[in-house]
């Protein structure tokens, strides 16, 4: 066999391997090696479909920001309406008030005037000035002499009524008195009269151990094992609020079973951030892994809480069927959380570098616990504040 005819039969050889495609999208032909699929796409065609998704996304946020400030300015509108009503009612009030002293003064009757009287004495409006004497009741002899006597009076039968003993000191309690003051000073008197006697006055104790601390608000972040190593940064900012559960290997199926048992005592209007689908993907259809979606809506729906979707991590081992699977669900979720009232937040973008997954190709690295752990922290301020 000649060169010339060995030549000729390597390039049929070349000619049978690379064939001439054509790009579904955009419709450009090239040159590739085997047979490709019938539904083939450029690479181009990719990244202008990821560039349109983030685009949605964007628009989404918008649309959800600019409801919440129209929502915002009418709360604020109806407080401030709230507040000009306030003030025009206080203003009649010290303009009644005016008018009763005068009145008082010109019936020329007598007033009892006591030591709290002027601290309980409201404050005038500003751009008022009040003219009135207040020491006018005590300039006649006969009228400080009758507040003194009365004054005397009040203390006597104060101290009639009160449990301590003839010959001991006597604490005065006023109404504008707190409870831990009054408890210091029968503490005090206990103790130097040596008695050991309980003179706490009745209802006290009461108020003391009923008083309730408001609690804060509960925030709880629920997935799979890719939830591992990113309680630290997550929790940091409030420890007692804040709990990560992680299940490693769960699915879809098995979130929406324990999910009420796992949000059991966690107050009133939680904030609830689900990553979970991962292993669903690898098993499932795209049919069967959206009604696993939606049932496990309905039982976020039973709960009275803030919901938020974390959107599925790329897996790098698997090749590019399985992450245009994840990408096709992760629109969907997008669309089904705007629908539904959840909230959706997507990391795929942020997840692109090979070295923020592990040797498996699967789980996180610790970079990537760092990173994902930094975006769900940020995502929770955003939520709370």
């Amino acid at each position: 066999m000649t060169d010339s005819e060995v030549a000729v039969g390597v390039t049929h050889v070349a000619d049978d391997t690379m064939k001439m495609t054509g790009c579904g999208s955009c419709g450009m032909y090239m040159i590739l090696e085997g047979a490709p699929g019938k539904s083939f796409v450029c690479m181009k065609c990719r990244l202008i479909e990821l560039m349109e998704e983030k685009i949605r996304g964007l628009e989404m946020q918008v649309e959800s920001l600019v409801e919440f400030r129209k929502g915002f300015e009418q709360i604020m509108e109806q407080r401030h309406e709230v507040s000009e009503g306030k003030s025009s009612d206080l203003q009649m009030e010290a303009g009644l008030g005016n008018s009763e002293g005068r009145l008082g003064e010109e019936s020329d009757q007598w007033k009892h005037v006591t030591k709290r009287t002027r601290q309980r004495k409201r404050r005038a409006s500003e751009g008022e000035i009040e003219l009135q004497n207040r020491f006018a009741e005590l300039e006649n002899e006969e009228g400080a002499q009758q507040v003194v006597t009365e004054g005397d009076r009040a203390r006597k039968k104060r101290r009639a009524v009160s449990p301590i003993g003839k010959g001991e000191e006597l604490m005065e309690i006023t109404p504008n008195m707190s409870p831990r003051r009054i408890q210091d000073g029968l503490k005090r008197i206990t103790r130097e009269n040596g008695n050991g006697k309980n003179l706490q006055p009745e209802g006290t104790g009461d108020r003391l151990e009923n008083s309730t601390v408001t609690r804060k608000r509960q925030v709880y972040v629920i997935g799979d094992s890719l939830l591992r190593r990113i309680d630290r940064p997550v929790t940091r900012a409030d420890p007692e609020n804040r709990r990560v559960c992680c299940l490693p290997g769960a699915k879809i199926r098995d979130v929406d079973l324990r999910l009420k048992r796992i949000l059991k005592g966690a107050g009133k209007n939680p904030l609830i951030i689900l990553h979970v689908g991962t292993n669903d993907t690898a098993r499932f259809s795209l049919e069967s892994i959206k009604g696993d979606y939606v049932r496990l809506g309905r039982t976020l729906k039973e709960i009275e809480a803030q919901v938020i979707f974390s959107g599925i991590l790329p897996v790098p081992r698997e090749g590019q069927q399985r992450c245009d699977k994840i990408m096709t669900i992760n629109r969907w979720l997008r669309q089904w959380c705007y629908k539904e009232g959840f909230g959706m937040y997507g990391h795929w973008e942020a997840f692109m570098d090979r070295g923020q997954f592990s040797r498996d190709g699967l789980h996180l690295s610790r970079e990537g616990n760092r990173l994902l752990g930094w975006r769900l922290a940020q995502l929770i301020k955003r939520a709370l504040n």
